[in-house]
């Protein structure tokens, strides 16, 4: 198994409850000092926070402000890898050797972002060399270096931390403990991954803790904040909870960074509509339409906004696609409404208008 951190001494990780007691990033970061130096330690404060995208901001800033300050390159890298984006890590993380060419450290993760792309023989060599150039004083970086040259396999690596996470999910109504000890194992391999601190939100929803799992939804989106996708589960759990306020804050997020997916603008419809904007909501649904005419979730819940808040009867045009579209709210609520005996009723004029509208 290989070891997901190099920085043991530098860079202490939080424990996996942490996230419990949220940092305040704004105010932590209300003002940016101009020193490069105190910007980059105020990115490593960020990373010991798992604030991503701040520590990113102070790292460029300082890069800005000093491009010959290359230690900021190894901690890009560092930062990169940790968020799965090893090309871009790799870059950075070489452009520190080129100019550090005996920091340990950076061979180390080096060599961790060509082992994650699959890159194993030039893995090893760069750990051997960094074994070649650890100072004898530092015994831990010695022994990892030691460790991922010598005993490191490819076979399940990538599989261990998603199993975790699952095994969590599927034991957690019967036994919440051994949910947590699953994930704080998981967390001890790959702290900076949003996937167990997901697990940890569905964990908490199960047994009832929805405070923590707000909590730890929002720090799967802290480690992956260009991630619309997280951002839009986040949104739904808080749809769920009644936080319609909250979940229009994500849903806007979401849609600011994916505007053509026409799910996103349904998300955030029905967070309008929870706080009672129907018009608003109506203009999302209707955008969400026109992005994808044939959607049956998209279908339904413009319909049947527009019949229950004006009984337009431009509503069975969309209940009834829906419906064609086996969606099983659609029909009922069609089935609700006496649509039916409309339909079939030719001695009722209205009804031969929704026959022709709706089918």
């Amino acid at each position: 198994m290989v070891a997901n951190s190099t920085q043991n001494a530098s860079c202490d990780i939080v424990g996996p409850f942490d996230f419990l007691a949220p940092v305040n990033a704004e105010q932590l970061l209300s003002e940016l000092p101009e020193d490069p130096q105190q910007l980059v330690e105020l990115g490593k404060r960020c990373l010991r926070e798992r604030l991503v995208l701040e520590a990113e901001q102070c790292f460029t800033k300082a890069l800005a402000v000093d491009s010959s300050l290359t230690v900021v390159h190894y901690w890009l890298g560092y930062l990169y890898s940790r968020q799965g984006q090893y090309e871009q890590a790799a870059l950075e993380l070489r452009k520190c050797l080129a100019a550090q060419p005996r920091n340990g450290h950076a061979y180390a993760e080096l060599g961790l972002a060509y082992f994650k792309l699959g890159h194993i023989r030039e893995a090893r060599a760069l750990w051997q060399q960094g074994l070649v150039l650890a100072s004898s004083s530092d015994k831990s970086l010695t022994e990892l270096l030691q460790h991922m040259s010598f005993c490191v396999n490819i076979d399940g690596e990538d599989k261990v931390v998603p199993n975790l996470c699952y095994m969590a999910t599927l034991v957690a109504e019967k036994d919440a403990s051994l949910a947590h000890s699953y994930l704080e194992r998981a967390y001890a391999l790959d702290p900076f991954n949003p996937t167990i601190f997901v697990a940890f939100a569905m964990v908490f929803s199960v047994v009832g803790q929805d405070n923590k799992a707000s909590k730890a939804w929002e720090e799967a989106v802290r480690l992956c904040p260009r991630d619309p996708d997280l951002q839009a589960k986040l949104a739904e759990h808080y749809i769920r909870l009644g936080k319609s306020e909250e979940a229009k804050k994500w849903a806007e997020k979401v849609v600011e960074l994916a505007p053509k997916k026409a799910v996103f603008r349904l998300l955030l419809a029905r967070a309008e509509k929870c706080l009672g904007n129907i018009e608003i909501a109506e203009q999302h649904l209707k955008e969400a339409h026109r992005l994808e005419p044939e959607q049956a979730d998209i279908n339904f819940e413009l319909g049947h906004l527009l019949w229950c808040y004006s009984k337009s009867p431009t509503a069975f045009c969309f209940l009834g696609k829906a419906a064609r579209a086996e969606h099983k709210e659609a029909r009922a609520f069609l089935a609700s409404i006496n649509i039916k005996k409309k339909l079939f009723s030719r001695d009722n004029k209205e009804g031969i208008v929704v026959e022709q509208t709706a089918y």
